[in-house]
């Protein structure tokens, strides 16, 4: 399942124009390390690690962690897109792109959402940020996403603070000016975008206009 999963996400990877997934750190029967380096197989993290936890025969949880706010986006989008074939690049890049924006107009205070880490009927993402966690200048922004039990994998969508098994989606403290951004619409915009291919004033196209 971890090697299916993470093919998808190369894919999405090389559309949001990254790198895919070249380097596994660390692979035991629980979780596994791996991540995107500059050089094949390396042997340390390079500022984009992932760790997925596991058991015999489903996916419990995915964080991804990257050093670089300008990649965050794309990055963070391409490992949404995923878990859900009908996500498309716009829906999926929204929240991300809200995230770095966040941390780069602000880039001393931290944020972190509550995890709730139990497996149930949907998919669940939270986000933090955390400046200069290791005291060497770099600043982490994560995603960790909670994949569904097993037996709704394929039919699991996301889903938001508003609505059901909820996570959380706007910090309390998030600045006014991000309002509109966020998603406070259980993700009714997955059902408006019907192609994948960015248009013109897409927040997709937004991301590459503001990135690369």
């Amino acid at each position: 399942m971890l090697q299916d999963f993470v093919i998808r996400a190369n894919d999405a990877l090389l559309a949001f124009g990254e790198q895919e997934v070249n380097s596994l750190f660390e692979e035991y029967n629980s979780f596994a390390v791996f991540g995107i380096t500059d050089q094949q197989d390396a042997e340390v993290p390079e500022g984009v690690e992932l760790t997925c936890r596991m058991g015999e025969d489903t996916l419990y949880s995915l964080e991804v962690r990257v050093n670089q706010a300008e990649r965050f986006p794309g990055i963070a989008s391409a490992f949404l897109m995923a878990t859900d074939s009908a996500l498309t690049m716009e829906a999926a890049i929204r929240d991300p792109l809200d995230r770095a924006r966040k941390a780069m107009q602000h880039p001393e205070n931290s944020f972190e959402e509550p995890v709730d880490d139990l497996n149930g009927t949907y998919t669940r993402v939270y986000y933090a940020y955390f400046p200069d966690e290791y005291h060497d200048g770099a600043n982490w922004l994560q995603m960790t996403i909670i994949f569904p039990q097993k037996a709704y994998w394929e039919t699991a969508g996301l889903e938001t603070e508003d609505s059901g098994e909820k996570s959380p989606s706007v910090p309390e403290d998030a600045d006014p000016e991000y309002e509109g951004y966020f998603s406070s619409d259980d993700y009714s915009h997955y059902e408006v975008f019907s192609t994948a291919t960015p248009e013109p004033d897409s927040a997709a196209k937004e991301y590459d206009s503001v990135w690369k």
